[in-house]
């Protein structure tokens, strides 16, 4: 596969899943979280409310923490794909630098449970000159492990609490555990 078709699955796959104000958040008292199909674990940021696979701190329109796993390839394709390699991360950077709107901070190779991944940190800006809104930024992890996506995400609207956002979200991702058969 193609880096750069690679990179638009991934960025894809990357969206979040909050789009609707009708989801029933439930407050975060067990920070243990694993996967319905029992293939990866996680520790929740406590006090934070949880709809599925998405959490929030204080309302999903000021910050949105997703992850994710699922297939990304056919199995028949049985080629590794390093989600760090540097043909991916400049696809994936060119991709997001041709974005109108966007001001892309940080790409760089990252470990997810010693797979190997990529970290990415971006701004959307407003698209209108002189807009107002504060710029959204947006962190996001992803590896891949055969066929597998393992994606998290950071969305925050909110300058004021973005580092204390980033914190909850760095060590959710650094929590995440495979679990082998």
């Amino acid at each position: 596969m193609r880096p750069l078709v690679l990179a638009g699955a991934l960025l894809v796959s990357l969206a979040p899943a909050c789009a609707s104000t009708e989801l029933e958040w439930e407050r975060i008292e067990d920070p243990h979280f694993l996967a319905a199909d029992g293939s990866y674990t996680l520790e929740l940021p406590l006090g934070w409310a949880r709809t599925e696979q998405a959490l929030t701190h204080d309302g999903w329109e000021h910050q949105t923490i997703t992850f994710n796993a699922g297939a990304v390839l056919a199995p028949a394709e049985g080629q590794a794909i390093d989600a760090a390699s540097p043909e991916l991360l400049a696809a994936m950077q060119d991709e997001l630098s041709a974005q109108p709107g966007i001001e892309l901070v940080e790409v760089r190779p990252a470990r997810l449970d010693g797979l190997s991944g990529f970290r990415m940190h971006f701004r959307r800006l407003p698209l209108e000159e002189g807009g107002e809104a504060p710029p959204q930024q947006a962190v996001l992890y992803a590896a891949i492990d055969g066929v597998t996506l393992y994606a998290f995400s950071l969305e925050c609207s909110d300058p004021a609490t973005f580092g204390r956002d980033l914190q909850a979200f760095e060590l959710m991702v650094a929590s995440f555990r495979r679990l082998v058969d």
